[in-house]
């Protein structure tokens, strides 16, 4: 078996700030959706859920480029 040679990571420490503030501001939309959809029916609140996941898996993505 061999192993490949461990090559040094670089990071863009900006970029990653940029990234987490990205995540945390998908948090926030996805928590005022959720917040909305608590007091709405019908397919306001139907909407509303449908914003809420869309920014969770916007959050789930941008995690994904943190961790590459």
């Amino acid at each position: 078996m061999k192993f490949r040679d461990k090559k040094p990571v670089t990071l863009d420490l900006d970029h990653m700030k940029v990234l987490h503030m990205e995540a945390i501001d998908q948090l926030e939309l996805m928590q005022s959706a959720l917040k909305a959809a608590e007091d709405s029916t019908g397919t306001m609140r139907d909407v509303l859920d449908q914003m809420a996941l869309n920014h969770w898996h916007a959050y789930m993505d941008i995690i994904h480029m943190i961790a590459l």
